[in-house]
C-alpha cells in the first residue's frame, strides 16, 4: 500500500497589487476635457481583478453586487495606485477594497462575489 500526499487548496483570503495609470489612456480624453481624472468605475474594475486572480483561474466567482463605494481623493494621469482587498470573513463572499494612491486612500470599496459561478 503507497501513501499519497493530497494537496489542499486553500483560497487567498487577502493579496494586493500595484499598478500605474497610463497617461495615454483614451478614457482621459473625455473625463474630464482640460481636467483628467480616472472614472471610479475603473477602481472597481481594477479592485475585481485582483479578487478574480487571487482565486485562480476556472475558480473566479462572478461579481454579484457593488455593495458600496466610496471616492475619498481623485486618481490622475500617471498616478501609481496601489489596490488591497481583503475576504470579509462571515460575510457571504464579499471583499473590502482600498485603493491607494501615495500615501492617501482614493477609494474604498466593498463587492460581493457569488461564490462557486464560473465566467
Amino acid at each position: 500500500m503507497t501513501a499519497r500526499a493530497g494537496v489542499v487548496e486553500v483560497p487567498a483570503d487577502r493579496g494586493s497589487a500595484s499598478r500605474h495609470v497610463d497617461a495615454d489612456d483614451p478614457v482621459f480624453a473625455g473625463h474630464y476635457p482640460g481636467f483628467p481624472v480616472l472614472p471610479g468605475l475603473y477602481l472597481v474594475r481594477f479592485a475585481d481583478q485582483v479578487v478574480r486572480g487571487l482565486r485562480g483561474a476556472g475558480r473566479a466567482p462572478r461579481l454579484a453586487e457593488v455593495v458600496s463605494c466610496r471616492f475619498l481623493a481623485p486618481v490622475y494621469p500617471g498616478d501609481d495606485i496601489r489596490i488591497d482587498v481583503v475576504r470579509r470573513p462571515g460575510e457571504d463572499g464579499q471583499w473590502a477594497a482600498t485603493v491607494v494612491v501615495g500615501a492617501e486612500r482614493a477609494a474604498e470599496i466593498r463587492l460581493r462575489y457569488r461564490e462557486g459561478d464560473r465566467s
